[in-house]
């Protein structure tokens, strides 16, 4: 078990669950706002994605144009070679370790939605159950004030309109990085390997943790 400065314990009831580790997908500077609750008997590991930077928050003026980079964040799940490294470590880990474990991101809609989908989609999940369980996202939402205030962190009192486009999980978003993924890739296992240089041995770790096998 590892204690960083500034995380508490984690509850019982989640250390009663047999979770082994913890992958933190965000950024640096978004751990220290918000430092997570480790839980007892889990690995914390810093296994950073890049989110949509500041810089290009700060130079967004409509909706349309946020909606645009959030379309634009997941073609880069798959163009970027800094996201791609990311999703590489958190996937080589994964398969380096039997029992539950735990990955997120801030919100637990962009960079872990792609993350779950990759391995949905490993294990043979059609697309049309990935992307109802992507937009159950919005229902888990819906009730939390969390995501509006850490978006107000970056942009203010600017009109919740404006802001909505990063609040949600939208199909649009998800099947755009599907699209770069197809036209950079071909497919789901040349991504895997070539594009984020997962070996065979990785893959099929992967398939083992995740699929019970019948006799």
């Amino acid at each position: 078990m590892q204690f960083l400065p500034g995380f508490r314990r984690g509850s019982p009831i989640l250390g009663a669950l047999g979770i082994v580790a913890i992958y933190d997908l965000r950024g640096q500077d978004e751990v220290a706002r918000r430092p997570d609750t480790l839980v007892e008997g889990a690995k914390w590991q810093h296994t950073a994605v890049p989110g949509l930077g500041r810089a290009t928050m700060e130079s967004l003026n409509t909706a349309t144009e946020m909606r645009q980079a959030m379309v634009d964040h997941y073609r880069g799940f798959v163009g970027d070679p800094m996201k791609r490294a990311g999703f590489a470590a958190v996937l080589s880990a994964i398969a380096q370790n039997d029992g539950a474990q735990v990955f997120h991101c801030s919100e637990g809609k962009d960079r872990t939605g792609w993350l779950a989908m990759l391995l949905q989609r490993l294990v043979g999940v059609s697309e049309t159950d990935i992307l109802a369980d992507f937009l159950l996202t919005n229902e888990r939402m819906a009730a939390s004030s969390s995501t509006l205030d850490l978006a107000r962190g970056y942009f203010g009192d600017r009109p919740l309109d404006f802001i909505r486009p990063a609040l949600i999980a939208d199909t649009a978003y998800l099947e755009a990085g599907m699209t770069q993924l197809a036209k950079d890739f071909g497919d789901l296992e040349r991504y895997l390997s070539a594009g984020l240089g997962l070996s065979d041995h990785e893959l099929d770790a992967l398939q083992r943790l995740l699929v019970e096998r019948r006799r």
